[in-house]
């Protein structure tokens, strides 16, 4: 049975401010990280959670929503359209995965985030509407290649990656920027700053029949980055980075002030 509706079910509570309903959608001791901290250890504390993040994104509502699902595990990329502090629009991509118990409840929950209004290149706009356009594949073969390039990668093996990347892959960082083409992507990948002691190591994968999501992080405990891999005819199109902000040291509050002005009617004189 899928739990892709329970999902549904859940992103339609949060859009319509429905606390009751979230905290319902949780196991009494669910487990919630998110990008903007801190980390929530029970259903009460997710809910009040969302009261702060519903306050600071106003008019909140989910967009543009693909899946992938495996066993327990669902793994949802959308777009969030919102009205910040001044009540300007705002939109931020983001990652969040799911993990279900026998019950149909969430037992854990990671919302990654990328910086708010992302936008795209040429390249990489061509890159996106082609991986989304893309209509075959399958969830093993999909695993396959995902789990090939990062075995390639993680391990320093230039060629396995590169023979998983489409020539003209795209590579949108949240944080760090974008990067077009199979050989340039690598470069940028290895630039990416890591902490002195410890090792990134991939924790998690949920692969659909084109997209897979991949989890990544040098402590399992505290997760890092979430990719969210596109996989056309066999190779990789593009690959979405996202982050826990405050996991990397970037402030998700930086540039946006939390004291939301008030809406107020200006009466003639």
């Amino acid at each position: 049975m899928s739990n892709i509706p329970a999902v549904n079910s859940l992103i339609t509570a949060i859009n319509f401010d429905r606390f009751a309903e979230i905290e319902a959608h949780h196991r009494a001791d669910a487990v919630f990280q998110s990008f903007r901290g801190p980390t929530l250890r029970d259903s009460v504390g997710i809910a009040d959670w969302h009261r702060e993040f519903l306050r600071d994104y106003a008019d909140c509502n989910y967009t543009e929503l693909e899946y992938a699902e495996e066993g327990n595990s669902v793994a949802v990329r959308g777009t969030i359209e919102a009205k910040a502090y001044d009540w300007r629009p705002f939109t931020q991509r983001v990652i969040e995965a799911f993990t279900f118990d026998s019950e149909g409840e969430v037992a854990q929950r990671r919302l990654y985030g990328m910086l708010r209004d992302i936008t795209f290149d040429k390249p990489t706009t061509a890159a996106m509407n082609d991986a989304i356009g893309f209509k075959g594949g399958s969830a093993s073969s999909t695993r396959t290649t995902v789990k090939a390039f990062y075995d390639a990668l993680l391990s320093g093996d230039s060629e396995g990656a590169l023979a998983q990347l489409h020539e003209k892959a795209a590579c949108i960082d949240g944080v760090y920027g974008i990067a077009n083409g199979a050989a340039n992507i690598l470069d940028f990948l290895r630039q990416i700053p890591m902490p002195a002691f410890g090792r990134l190591r991939v924790t998690n994968i949920v692969a659909g029949e084109h997209d897979a999501l991949v989890e990544l992080a040098i402590d399992p405990a505290r997760p890092r980055f979430a990719d969210w891999v596109r996989v056309t005819d066999g190779k990789i199109r593009v690959i979405e980075g996202y982050a826990m902000l405050r996991e990397l040291g970037v402030n998700p509050y930086e540039n946006y002030a939390n004291d939301r002005h008030r809406r107020l009617v200006i009466m003639p004189n």
